[in-house]
């Protein structure tokens, strides 16, 4: 006689992110998607505003002005709500990480419907709807304004998190990785500044040096530290209980779309060291630049 195939019953789009289910879910992801339209249209009208009532402090002399005040209001406002997205989701991710620390391989990876870090696992389950919703509205933005915003690089990483995001948010897994993944936004703060400070004609100065240097120690910190260390977590520690997520007994989450999530992580990872080497290159290409300034006033100072 043939033993049935125990199988566990699909859940709805985003069904383990919500004590109110998918229905509470899809509401809070709707919400946050106006949030984040209504906070890029205030940035808009504030962009504006300043521009017409104290030009002179928003760019410099270097630029021209037409040209940067269509440019601020045309994307800036992006880049303001980029910015806001990721010191949020920075500051969560923190938090996350801090309270699953403790949690064990299966807590870290899987959102059980009752347990002891249920409350934890349910403010992971927020932030990656507030992070599915920002994906969302913001490639609706690289549509409208395509390609400045973005070319099809930007839109394949947005659907590809997007996808991954709703997989886990749907079958409950992946918490404590989602925490170490998204502290790699706190390079972003500092990226999205700099861009201000590159089109307001700041692009010399101690400010945008300080930013330079506060970019490349935030990725490396985060990106290329945190995510490492995740991964080899991930990968070489928690491999047994990785597998067990199809399970029935566990998420159900089918092997396919588990694969996929594993699969971006990888990438993801793969394009962070990649960065990192382009990063590490940039900034002792500048180290010798300034040392061979210092050691050039060094032998005049000698010679007079």
């Amino acid at each position: 006689m043939a033993v049935p195939i125990m199988t566990k019953p699909s859940p709805l789009f985003l069904e383990n992110s919500h004590d109110g289910g998918s229905i509470g879910a899809l509401q809070m992801l709707v919400s946050d998607i106006f949030t984040w339209e209504m906070l890029y249209q205030l940035s808009q009208l504030a962009i504006k505003v300043a521009f017409e009532k104290y030009p002179k402090l928003i760019v410099t002399k270097k630029v021209d002005n037409d040209e940067a005040k269509r440019t601020l209001i045309e994307r800036g406002p992006s880049y303001v709500v980029s910015f806001v997205h990721s010191i949020y989701v920075t500051a969560r991710g923190i938090m996350h990480l801090y309270s699953l620390w403790d949690a064990s391989n299966i807590d870290k990876l899987y959102i059980a419907r009752e347990g002891g870090y249920r409350a934890a696992h349910l403010e992971v389950a927020r932030t990656n709807i507030l992070f599915l919703a920002y994906l969302l509205y913001d490639m609706i933005h690289i549509v409208l304004q395509y390609p400045k915003l973005g070319g099809m690089d930007t839109m394949l990483h947005h659907m590809l998190f997007a996808f991954c995001s709703m997989i886990n948010g749907t079958y409950g897994i992946m918490p404590f990785q989602f925490g170490w993944l998204i502290t790699g936004e706190l390079s972003t703060i500092f990226l999205n500044w700099r861009w201000f400070l590159l089109k307001s004609g700041r692009d010399s100065g101690s400010l945008i040096e300080n930013i330079n240097s506060m970019f490349a120690a935030s990725f490396f910190s985060s990106r290329i530290v945190i995510y490492t260390a995740g991964i080899f977590h991930l990968y070489i520690f928690s491999v047994s209980e990785l597998k067990s997520l199809s399970s029935p007994e566990v998420s159900g989450v089918p092997v396919s779309a588990l694969g996929i999530t594993c699969g971006c992580l990888i990438l993801g990872w793969v394009l962070n060291l990649y960065w990192g080497v382009k990063i590490a290159k940039k900034v002792a290409a500048k180290e010798d630049k300034v040392a061979a300034v210092v050691g050039e006033k060094n032998r005049r100072g000698k010679r007079d």
